[in-house]
């Protein structure tokens, strides 16, 4: 049973990528020095930096690796909405296949660096122009502080004000600083910064996004450790960052074929009232549901058993500050009997009721709670617990959990019911959105049963 539980779940994450999701082109190539994590052992094994790229992106688009420069041609770049450089030193891409990059970025296309992007194609002053800086030294690899510049970017939102974080950091050259948005940069107030080069300003930018033409860039200087391509932070800041470069970070989850769509943002038609009798009474405009407080919770009217639920949310903003069931408060209970918390935990520990909790069971691996009024979502690869023929429970369920496209459970198996969740059985039960009080707002709600 075990085995297939797990079959199951591999299944639901990879549909994306089987059905024809989005394409990312990663290119490793190094013309210069080579970085461990883009270093592959073997012919056809991954390297580390493509390994996790893939592995993290794998709920949102489908990274392509390659080493091979012959990729960047205008053919081919037509199959992908986004290009990822990890790359250094003069790369062999002729003059007409890089005019051919640039001009497809400035036609629409999402054009990604990170770390050494900044140190290859010195000789292209286009490139330069096209990415906003070149890389000048890295005077610091240590634990540094980072200042969150801009904290409304979606490669942003989830870091906080500050955060500290340990890598190789850079210094640019830049051809107009003025003409990019600064997202990260090193804290002035930092010991070791008079190592830099800007010592009159202290500015060291070390992210940053901008428009070019239709499309879009987005650079990160992070990326050189072994251990950050594993680090949520990075990763999250990293995948946000290609999703806004390729305009799909504001974009709603499209169901997939066979899915039953919960919410069209028209209205409750396909919901009710938690006792079943009265017709829901949460307030719908502009293709939101939100809770309407103390009118209670809301149930599907079709029942459900192992499935795949998408529902994004958004919590209010609270004049609470401090930890508390005041913050934005709500629940997604599959089946009625297990609830995946809804709180505005943004800026706080993972905590064992917070954000994305299986209330009371489990805490979730990262806290990546978005800011409150900013959209969130939630898919839910649930595998119901089993009873034999004489009313015995044989497994308990079972749940993958990824919230803002980051696995916090994996295949977690949960014993009982959760909090006020009804008594667990062998029959399908409907999905329940909680009334905790808290105006939280819902949009795009399906599930996909299995």
């Amino acid at each position: 049973m075990r085995c297939k539980l797990l079959s199951l779940v591999s299944v639901c994450l990879l549909a994306g990528i089987a059905a024809g999701q989005t394409k990312v082109l990663f290119l490793t190539h190094s013309a210069g020095f080579k970085h461990g994590v883009i270093k592959r052992a073997k012919q056809g094994q991954a390297a580390w930096a493509e390994h996790n790229l893939r592995k993290f992106a794998a709920p949102q688009f489908e990274v392509i690796a390659t080493k091979d420069c012959a990729a960047i041609n205008a053919d081919n770049l037509k199959n992908y909405a986004a290009v990822v450089f990890y790359t250094t030193g003069e790369l062999p891409i002729t003059q007409k296949n890089r005019d051919a990059l640039y001009a497809w970025i400035q036609a629409g296309g999402g054009f990604v660096g990170i770390h050494c992007a900044t140190d290859t194609l010195y000789k292209d002053p286009k490139y330069f122009g096209m990415i906003g800086g070149y890389f000048a030294g890295h005077p610091w690899h240590m634990k540094v502080p980072i200042l969150v510049e801009n904290s409304s970017h979606p490669a942003t939102a989830l870091l906080g004000e500050r955060f500290e974080f340990t890598d190789e950091i850079y210094q640019f050259r830049h051809a107009d600083l003025s003409n990019l948005d600064v997202l990260l940069r090193l804290d002035p107030a930092f010991k070791q910064i008079k190592k830099g080069r800007h010592k009159k300003s202290n500015y060291y930018a070390l992210a940053w996004s901008r428009d070019y033409g239709k499309g879009r860039v987005f650079y990160t200087a992070l990326g050189h450790r072994r251990e950050v391509w594993i680090d949520p932070r990075f990763m999250k800041h990293l995948t946000s960052g290609i999703r806004w470069a390729m305009h799909s970070e504001n974009h709603l989850a499209k169901a997939p074929e066979g899915a039953t769509i919960l919410f069209d943002g028209k209205n409750l038609d396909r919901w009710t009232h938690q006792n079943g009798k009265k017709p829901a009474a949460w307030t719908v405009s502009d293709g939101v549901m939100t809770v309407a407080p103390r009118a209670g919770s809301i149930i599907t009217k079709k029942k459900f058993g192992d499935c795949h639920i998408h529902v994004e949310f958004k919590t209010p903003v609270s004049k609470d500050n401090k930890q508390g069931q005041a913050r934005g408060n709500s629940g997604v209970y599959v089946q009625r009997r297990y609830e995946i918390q809804i709180l505005d935990t943004f800026g706080l520990p993972a905590m064992k009721n917070g954000c994305a909790s299986i209330y009371r069971q489990r805490q979730p691996d990262a806290n990546v709670c978005g800011r409150p009024d900013t959209w969130q979502t939630y898919d839910i690869y649930f595998t119901a617990c089993r009873f034999d023929e004489t009313g015995k429970k044989t497994s308990n369920a079972r749940f993958t959990v990824i919230h803002n496209d980051v696995m916090v459970h994996h295949d977690v198996e949960i014993p009982n019911k959760t909090g006020a969740g009804q008594k667990e059985g062998p029959e399908k039960m409907p999905l329940l959105l909680q009334d905790h009080g808290n105006p939280v707002s819902f949009r795009n709600v399906w599930i996909l049963e299995h």
